[in-house]
């Protein structure tokens, strides 16, 4: 796979919303994140994703308000998910076993609403015109199917009747520009871009296993790079790991192989002059395929520091002496 050492440019991020919903990353007020999303604006960033999950459609609702009174100097791409929709917390008894019992977004002070699961058709169309309603726009740029990372979910997304097709149809209709998946699990995404013909899918969001603690995603890049499908990466600072923080992956629980691994790799950005937010960054900036990144964000002060961390000059020599010592294994060629 082609690795290239190359600057990340402001453009080529993601601003990442899940914060927006009141979960791993704490209370983000209202006004926090309309501050947020103009701050991001005001620095270049001209992409924001988002997704019904975050907080049963909280963030959404904020991004959907915030570009609604942000006067933008151009165009700002809009992505979202699909594979969830949002019902009253008092009927969700009615779903089964489909409500999501796993929803861990503390939004009780804005909403009573819960997230359903359901990647039929008929719950594809549900969801995305609840995320129309929500975002304040008919047109969204690029539609995910999300978490369908279960033998269940996956073989119901990827139906005849599932939601993949729901999404080629819905570019076809010209609704959507581009069909995209956003996934956790590396092998379901594998499995999503073998099973497909080509020009099914647009891109592909990779979350977790992309990272300097993971580079499990190294055989689904070979096959993007080889089907020409573009790259979107999530989760690249662990959720906060990589950025100095006592979190990893959504959870406060750290492996301590991960924070002995965490201490060898900010010694090693020191003895090149660079920060380890920096070099994450670059590092999942290499593989050719990688169009953007998402950063999850929670105020203005944190777009900032995500910014600033752009256009950083990363030897080759750096991602070289990473592989000497163990940090990356042998078969990535850089």
């Amino acid at each position: 796979m082609q690795l290239t050492a190359r600057k990340v440019p402001v453009s080529a991020l993601i601003l990442g919303a899940g914060p927006f919903g009141c979960g791993w990353a704490g209370d983000v007020s209202e006004d926090g994140a309309t501050a947020t999303v103009e701050k991001a604006i005001s620095l270049g960033i001209r992409y924001v994703d988002t997704a019904p999950w975050y907080g049963a459609g909280l963030s959404e609702e904020r991004v959907g308000r915030a570009l609604a009174e942000i006067k933008a100097p151009e165009k700002i791409a809009l992505s979202t998910k699909v594979g969830r929709y949002i019902v009253p917390k008092a009927s969700s008894s009615s779903f089964g076993d489909r409500v999501e019992h796993g929803y861990d977004f503390n939004t009780a002070a804005y909403h009573d609403n819960i997230p359903v699961w359901d990647y039929r058709k008929d719950g594809i169309l549900e969801s995305f015109h609840q995320s129309q309603a929500r975002l304040r726009r008919q047109f969204i740029d690029c539609l995910r199917v999300h978490d369908a990372e279960t033998p269940e979910r996956w073989e119901e997304a990827s139906g005849a009747d599932g939601a993949i097709k729901a999404l080629a149809s819905l570019r076809a209709q010209g609704q959507i520009s581009e069909v995209s998946l956003g996934f956790n699990s590396a092998e379901y995404l594998l499995k999503s871009v073998r099973h497909f013909p080509a020009g099914t899918i647009d891109n592909i969001m990779i979350a977790r296993t992309w990272n300097l603690l993971d580079t499990s995603a190294y055989e689904l890049l070979l096959e993007c790079q080889r089907k020409g499908i573009r790259v979107h990466m999530a989760a690249i600072f662990c959720s906060g790991l990589l950025w100095g923080q006592k979190t990893f992956m959504y959870s406060s629980n750290v492996p301590t192989e991960y924070a002995e691994k965490v201490k060898r790799w900010e010694e090693l950005a020191a003895s090149f002059g660079l920060s380890l937010p920096a070099v994450a960054l670059a590092f999942a900036y290499l593989p050719a395929c990688v169009e953007r990144i998402a950063i999850g964000v929670t105020s203005p002060e944190q777009v900032e520091l995500n910014v600033a961390l752009c256009n950083a000059d990363v030897p080759v020599a750096l991602w070289r002496k990473a592989k000497e010592l163990g940090l990356l294994p042998p078969l990535l060629e850089i």
